[in-house]
C-alpha cells in the first residue's frame, strides 16, 4: 500500500490479475461522523446524498479526529440482506467524546481484504469502471477473494472505501481503496 494508515497491519501482499492486493489486520476502531440506514431491510441504501450534506455541515474542526486525514465512507449491513442497511461518512476518531452533531461508529478487530479502486484495477478484473455508488465489492467478494482461497468475512462487518488527501483544484481524492472483511477458506 502507498499510503499506511494507523488502525491496520499488513499480514500478506498478493497479486490478482496484475491487481495488487492485500490482506490486512484492522484493530478495534472508532470513527465519527455521520450515520444512517435505509427505512427497511431490502430497501437500497438511506438517502446517501442527506448524509454527505449532514455530514458536510458538522464543524470538523471541533471534532477529535486521527491525525491522517483520510475520509471513508462505510457500508454496513452491505453483506447480509435481512438487515437494513447504513451508510456512515466520517474519519478515524482520536477519542470517543465528540461534539454534538457527531455520531460514533465502532468497528472490531478483524481482517479485510484491500484493492485500489481505480480504472486500471477494473480492467484488469474485466469490469467496467466504478462510477461511484454502492461500492464493488463483489470485485473482492465474488472474484478476487475465492481465486486466492477467501471468502466474504463475518456480514456484520462493514464495507469501507477510504478516500485520501482531496485535491479542490482536481476536485478528486488522490486514491480510493477498497476494504471487504475476509475469511481464508478451509
Amino acid at each position: 500500500m502507498d499510503h499506511p494508515h494507523p488502525q491496520e497491519s499488513l499480514l500478506h501482499s498478493l497479486t490478482y490479475r496484475g491487481v495488487p492486493v492485500d490482506i490486512v489486520s484492522w484493530a478495534d476502531t472508532v470513527w465519527c461522523g455521520k450515520m444512517g440506514y435505509a427505512s427497511a431491510a431490502g430497501a437500497e441504501e438511506p438517502d446517501v446524498e442527506r448524509l454527505m450534506a449532514q455530514y458536510m455541515s458538522l464543524d470538523h474542526a471541533s471534532a477529535a479526529q486521527s491525525e491522517v486525514d483520510w475520509s471513508v465512507c462505510i457500508s454496513v449491513n452491505y453483506l447480509c440482506p435481512s438487515r437494513p442497511r447504513g451508510v456512515f461518512f466520517g474519519s478515524l476518531a482520536a477519542a470517543e467524546d465528540q461534539p454534538q452533531g457527531f455520531d460514533l461508529y465502532h468497528v472490531p478487530a478483524a481482517q479485510y481484504m484491500r484493492i485500489r479502486i481505480t480504472g486500471e484495477t477494473a480492467q484488469a478484473l474485466g469490469r467496467p469502471p466504478w462510477q461511484g455508488g454502492i461500492p464493488p465489492y463483489h470485485w473482492i467478494g465474488e472474484q478476487i477473494a475465492p481465486a486466492l482461497g477467501y471468502t466474504y468475512g463475518d456480514d456484520t462487518l462493514p464495507i469501507f472505501e477510504y478516500y485520501g488527501f482531496y485535491c479542490p483544484e482536481t476536485g478528486a481524492h488522490e486514491f480510493c481503496y477498497l476494504y471487504v472483511p475476509v475469511k481464508r477458506l478451509k
